[in-house]
C-alpha cells in the first residue's frame, strides 16, 4: 500500500497558506498534521482527502481509520498525491488502523509487537531524520470494560515505548486520554489514562501543545453529553527539532468532516550526526 516517494527535502519550506495564522516562511521544517477521520464512508473520505492535500503538509498521521471502500479511498488518494503511505501489518483485517503519510523523504518501517493502531517509521532525507509514531488509542466508552481495555493497552504502549525511545521521536494522533488537570474535570477518565499521559512525558517526549500554551484551555472533541476533550496530541522529544508552532485547527470539525479538530504542528529539523 505504500507510494513512491518523492526525492528531496522532507522539511520544506512553510508559507502561510499552508497552516493557517502562521505567516512566516522558514527553512528546513517538517509540517504536521494529525487527524481522526472518524470512519469515513466514500464521500466523506474524498471529502477528508481534498482537505489534507489543501493543508500543504508533508506529513500526516490519520487515526480512526478503518479497511472500508472510505479507508481505501484515502490510501489511493494520499498514493496518487505521491506520498508514501504506511499502516502497520493486518491492517486490512483490523477493526481499525492508524496511517502515516509523508512526502519528499525515505520511509523505512520500524517494527512493534502491537496492532494496527500504532505504526511507526523512520523519515530520512537530505535534511536529516527522526522516528515517527502514529497512535490510535482505545476509545473511552465511559464503561468499566472500556477502561480496562484502555488500562491494558496503555500498559503494553509504554512498554513498547520505553525499549524503543530514540532522540529524535515525535508521536502523534488520537491518543483517547486527557492531560492531568483537564479542564473541565472529566469523572469518566481513570488514574490510569492520567498515568499513561504522564508515562509520556517520563519517557522524554513533551506535550507540543502544552508546551507553547501553557494556560490555554482546548479541546479537540466536543459532547454535550461527555464534556468537552482534548483527546488529539503530538509529543516530540528535543532532538526531533525545535518546535515553531502547535495548534487545532476545527475546521474539519465544524464542516462536518469529521468529529475530531485536527492538529498541525511544525518543527525546524535538529541534524542527527
Amino acid at each position: 500500500m505504500t507510494g513512491e516517494a518523492m526525492q528531496g527535502m522532507l522539511f520544506g519550506s512553510l508559507t502561510s497558506d499552508s497552516i493557517p495564522g502562521q505567516a512566516a516562511e522558514h527553512p528546513a521544517q517538517l509540517r504536521l498534521t494529525a487527524l481522526n477521520v472518524n470512519s469515513p464512508g466514500p464521500q466523506r473520505a474524498q471529502q477528508t482527502l481534498e482537505w489534507l492535500v489543501a493543508t500543504g503538509s508533508n506529513v500526516m498521521v490519520l487515526t480512526e481509520m478503518r479497511p472500508s471502500d472510505g479507508g481505501r479511498l484515502i490510501i489511493s488518494g494520499l498514493d496518487a498525491e505521491n506520498f508514501d503511505v504506511r499502516a502497520s501489518a493486518g491492517w486490512q483485517n483490523t477493526q481499525y488502523f492508524t496511517l502515516i503519510a509523508s512526502r519528499g523523504c525515505d520511509q523505512h518501517p520500524l517494527a512493534h509487537p502491537l496492532d494496527p493502531r500504532v505504526v511507526a517509521v523512520e523519515l530520512t532525507s537530505g535534511a536529516g531524520n527522526l522516528c515517527l509514531i502514529g497512535l490510535y488509542g482505545p476509545t473511552n466508552g465511559m464503561t468499566a470494560e472500556s477502561s480496562d481495555r484502555r488500562r491494558a493497552f496503555q500498559k503494553e504502549f509504554l512498554k513498547f515505548l520505553r525499549g524503543f525511545a530514540r532522540p529524535n521521536m515525535i508521536l502523534a494522533g488520537d491518543l483517547n486520554v486527557v492531560e492531568p488537570g483537564h479542564e473541565p474535570h472529566l469523572p469518566s477518565f481513570q488514574d490510569h489514562d492520567y498515568e499513561f499521559y504522564d508515562g509520556l512525558t517520563g519517557a522524554g517526549l513533551a506535550d507540543a501543545f502544552r508546551a507553547l500554551h501553557p494556560g490555554r484551555i482546548a479541546h479537540s472533541w466536543l459532547s454535550d453529553q461527555y464534556g468537552a476533550q482534548r483527546l488529539d496530541h503530538i509529543f516530540v522529544t528535543p532532538g526531533a527539532g525545535t518546535l515553531l508552532a502547535c495548534d487545532y485547527d476545527h475546521e474539519p470539525r465544524t464542516r462536518g468532516i469529521t468529529d475530531h479538530a485536527a492538529m498541525h504542528a511544525i518543527l525546524s529539523l535538529t541534524r542527527q550526526s
